[in-house]
């Protein structure tokens, strides 16, 4: 049985739109929100990670 397509000929014209559209811009296109960039800072403010003598570390999120 033949193949009419294959993984390649699939990717390829997507990859050379995407590297197209890459070049024209000069920087990446897609860039995180300010909410989700706020997310990760705030949660990293409130994480604390211990040492433990029964564990090697302890995880909590402090509220």
């Amino acid at each position: 049985m033949n193949k009419t397509s294959t993984s390649k000929k699939i990717t390829e014209p997507i990859n050379t739109q995407m590297n197209e559209q890459l070049d024209n811009k000069k920087e990446f296109p897609f860039e995180p929100g300010k909410n989700v960039i706020n997310n990760i800072l705030n949660y990293s403010k409130a994480l604390s990670i211990r040492r433990s003598k029964s564990m090697k570390n302890f995880e909590m999120v402090l509220n």
